[in-house]
């Protein structure tokens, strides 16, 4: 749910820029991965000796119960490698804090992952890349193996099931239409029910690859195309033309940078969401474009995850329950990659 995707809509002012960096802003932290300690405080059997391309879940937020399954089946973790930390930190160093394993995972593991991933690698995507480690006491007893990986975190930390392997899977950080982003303060949080205050709702996802097939299209003409398509499917979406703004929302959307274009990913989502009167940053919208609804006129709360980093999001929650990625369509009546109803579009004229 990395949000870092190029957003844009066509409005007056500079309010555009601060969408940009409010979007931005969102994840440009990093959250650790949880302690995968079994009772002993060292690594789970699960993880010990598991090679690249092995799969993990796990339902307690320490990981303390991690377990191997299939890629195709939901998941939280793709390992990606291991790396050994002796050379760095010999016997005696002290067990890193949060900053130095931000540093190590960012170090150590990018390079891995994206040879991993045959340079596939989406910076701005879906999936990024994170680190699994045994807790301080293993540290302490010489254990410096860590497990690089690929995961689906959320601003809060909150980790997120995917189906299917990262090496074959769509990079596109979409989410299905009808999907609701929360907001905390002036910035995009994690997947909420609807009624609850949310920066956007998900209103279509545009496939960019079945009308530029071929070369990476800049970022002015994805606008030019954008403008028109999501304009179409926001109201489509919401039930007639002049719904969207009659509610005093704003219809926005994504683009895609060379690089993640190179990577694969080939779509976008379309949004709706408001402004604060301030032009200072997103409003808390509370409701659904279909529905009742109203529009804060005060910054919404800044939230504060109950739950550490690492841990799954709560099962049933909004943004659990997943399907396979069928991969980027190639055409305009392609099924809507990960089976949500969301339409495909592909044209502005």
């Amino acid at each position: 749910m990395n949000n870092t995707a190029s957003t844009r809509r066509v409005m007056a002012g500079a309010f555009a820029g601060a969408l940009l960096v409010l979007v931005l802003s969102t994840v440009l932290g990093w959250h650790v991965g949880p302690e995968v300690a079994g009772e002993t405080d060292g690594p789970t059997n699960a993880v010990r000796d598991a090679p690249p391309g092995t799969c993990l879940t796990w339902t307690r937020p320490d990981a303390g119960d991690a377990r191997r399954v299939k890629c195709d089946d939901p998941h939280l973790f793709e390992i990606t490698g291991s790396v050994d930390l002796a050379a760095d930190f010999p016997p005696g160093a002290p067990f890193p804090d949060s900053v130095r394993w931000e540093g190590i995972a960012a170090d150590r593991c990018t390079e891995m992952s994206v040879q991993y991933l045959d340079g596939r690698f989406d910076p701005n995507g879906k999936l990024g890349v994170n680190l699994l480690r045994s807790g301080e006491k293993s540290w302490n007893s010489g254990e410096r193996k860590v497990w690089c990986g690929m995961q689906d975190s959320a601003p809060s930390g909150l980790l997120y099931p995917t189906v299917g392997s990262a090496k074959t899977a769509d990079p596109s950080n979409v989410h299905p239409q009808g999907m609701c982003l929360g907001i905390s303060g002036k910035q995009v949080y994690d997947p909420v029910e609807c009624g609850k205050p949310h920066a956007y709702e998900v209103v279509g996802v545009v496939n960019l690859g079945a009308r530029f097939p071929q070369e990476f299209p800049a970022e002015p003409r994805q606008d030019e195309l954008l403008a028109g398509e999501c304009a179409r499917t926001a109201a489509d979406y919401a039930g007639g033309a002049e719904v969207v703004s009659r509610k005093g929302l704003i219809v926005f959307w994504d683009t895609l940078k060379q690089d993640s274009w190179l990577a694969g990913a080939r779509r976008v989502e379309c949004k709706v969401g408001a402004k604060l009167k301030d032009n200072s940053g997103l409003a808390p919208v509370f409701g659904s474009v279909k529905s009742e609804m109203r529009v804060g006129t005060e910054p919404a709360p800044v939230l504060l995850s109950k739950l550490p980093p690492g841990a799954p999001a709560p099962p049933g929650s909004p943004g659990t329950d997943v399907q396979r990625d069928a991969g980027v369509p190639t055409d305009a009546n392609s099924e809507h990659p990960g089976g949500s109803p969301g339409p495909t579009t592909t044209s502005g004229g």
